[in-house]
């Protein structure tokens, strides 16, 4: 259960049109929204599109979502509630270097990040039928201090540079012959 309801100051999007997708995932720090999210029909659920079902076995019309559901679509679209959990879970303790870090620090190297396990890069390009939302998911989040996350982030950018590099060249060499 998210630490905070959903409320009013979140987006009124029941029954709003869907945005025309892009066919290529631009902004991958958000995933696509499911096209069930954007449902004029009560009773189904916006994030897994499934039927809301009474004990009795009817459809209850009055719902709009699964409990399980809106945790989980707080959890991922919404970052302060992903902050709040995960600092629960971790208590501010560095996954790396074992460090614990204050929940709100106004020293920058006081501070503690969010960092996804497998890159979020991996996603950028992919259609919106390939992406995983694992990405995005708890067990693919960790705390790090400062340190250890420049430390990551720069070795994963080298990474990314160098796959890029041999592609390129790839790419290159086919158009050469």
């Amino acid at each position: 259960m998210p630490l905070n309801r959903y409320s009013r100051r979140h987006k009124r999007t029941f029954g709003k049109k869907k945005p025309e997708p892009k066919v290529f995932l631009e902004e991958h720090r958000v995933p696509p929204k499911p096209t069930s999210y954007y449902t004029k029909m009560k009773g189904r659920c916006r994030f897994c599109g499934i039927l809301i079902r009474k004990k009795d076995g009817k459809t209850n019309t009055r719902r709009s979502w699964h409990k399980e559901c809106i945790d989980e679509y707080t959890y991922i679209y919404h970052p302060s509630e992903t902050r709040k959990r995960l600092y629960k879970r971790d208590k501010g303790q560095c996954a790396s270097c074992g460090i614990i870090k204050p929940r709100k620090s106004k020293i920058f190297k006081e501070r503690w990040h969010v960092d996804h396990i497998k890159p979020l890069w991996e996603q950028k390009g992919k259609r919106f039928k390939e992406i995983d939302l694992g990405y995005w998911r708890e067990d693919n989040l960790q705390t790090l201090c400062t340190q250890c996350h420049s430390t990551k982030t720069s070795k994963e950018a080298t990474l990314r540079a160098k796959l890029k590099k041999e592609s390129d060249e790839t790419t290159n060499t086919k158009n050469n012959t």
